[in-house]
Formats: C-alpha cells, structure tokens, sequence
C-alpha cells in the first residue's frame, strides 16, 4: 500500500514562513526579492507564506498595502496559499478591505488567508486621524462591518458587497497578545496569531513565551 495512503500513517505536516520584508535594500528591491521568495517557497513544497503590514516606519517592516502585494504574488504562482500577518483593521476602511480582499481571493483561485489585528505601533495612529487608545474599539467595529460585507448582509444605505465573500470567513485569523483578544477569536471561530517576539510585561520581564502564550491558547 502507498504509506501516504495508509489510515495509520501519521498526518501530513504544514509548511510556512512569514516575513516583514526588512530586507537591506530600496522599497523595490525588498518586493521583488520577497516575490522571488515566495515563488522558489512553493516549488520547494512550502504551503503558505506570509507578509506583515506597517505603515510610516521602513525599519520595522517595508509593505504598506499586502493585498496589492499578494495579488502580484497571487499572479507568479499557483499553489501556495498567500496570508497577511496582519491587516491593521482599525487603519483602514473595511468595505474597501473587504472588497479588495475578495477579489485577490478570486484571482488566486481562492488562496488568501487573511489574518487581522489592531496595530502595534502607537503614533502611526496620528496620520490616519485616530487615537491609538480608541484602537480596541475601532478593531471591533471594523471587523464586524467586514464580516458582515463578506456575508453579503446589508450596509449602511442597503448597498451589499459584490462580489461577496462567504468563503473567506472561514480564513480570518486573528492576531493578540491577551488573554481578552484570544478569547474573542475562540468565541468568533477564528484562527489565533500568536508572536515570538511578544512583548514581556513590567511585572515578569524574563518570562519565557510558553509562560506569556500558553494562557492565552487555553483561554
């Protein structure tokens, strides 16, 4: 018998890697070079590749708009499933998140895996007329106006999303350093994202990331 085939053979392990494209080198070259990435990553049998968003600030990550970038991507290759880690909902209009994610899910042949989060970095917050204070509840609201697009549900005006996107409601995953925040993607049926390099608190500054994570898996 194929061992692959056999119902005792254990199963088949996932593949993917992320990157925040921080590579030494102008705007241009860190795109291509990631493209490139990602491209010999699927014909080494990667299943998924990742890209951050961050805007203002090169040296913490060089790609402001991921969907724009992965819809290139989606373009040079076939298979690898192509995910952002993360959105910063609370910067963006979520009708238009919602549509231009829907048509980089179709493009691709309905590869996106779309992770979501709050934005991390406090004074990016000030050029898009937000308070960083007010991001929990924006990142709530937004998201909720997302799903609802995707639905196909109403909108404000009566207008519906189209096309919509039932399918990629299955596909958010949601990025937190709380214990709150994973409990909200649990209860929502999300994935959970979860960072190597969390932030320790003032209280246990040398806690090791079992010791940080691990609550927030069992919540």
């Amino acid at each position: 018998m194929n061992q692959s085939l056999s119902p005792h053979s254990p199963p088949r392990k996932r593949l993917g890697f992320f990157s925040r494209l921080l590579d030494q080198a102008s705007a241009a070259e860190r795109y291509r070079l990631v493209s490139e990435q990602i491209q010999h990553a699927e014909a080494h049998g990667f299943d998924t590749a990742w890209v951050a968003q961050h805007h203002f600030h090169e040296a913490e990550g060089g790609l402001p708009a991921p969907l724009v970038f992965l819809s290139h991507v989606a373009a040079r290759t076939q298979r690898i499933r192509l995910g952002t880690g993360i959105v910063t909902l609370p910067m963006e209009n979520p009708i238009r998140v919602a549509e231009d994610a829907v048509v980089l899910d179709l493009l691709s042949g309905g590869r996106l895996e779309f992770g979501v989060g709050t934005g991390g970095t406090p004074e990016s917050f000030s050029a898009f007329g937000l308070r960083s204070d007010d991001r929990a509840r924006i990142y709530a609201q937004h998201l909720a106006v997302l799903r609802n697009a995707w639905a196909g549900l109403p909108l404000p005006g009566g207008d519906r999303l189209y096309p919509a996107g039932p399918q990629l409601l299955s596909r958010i995953w949601q990025a937190t350093f709380s214990a709150a925040g994973a409990e909200r993607a649990g209860l929502a049926g999300d994935g959970l994202m979860l960072s190597r390099t969390q932030p320790r608190s003032a209280e246990a500054p040398h806690a090791s990331l079992a010791d940080i994570q691990n609550p927030l898996i069992d919540t």
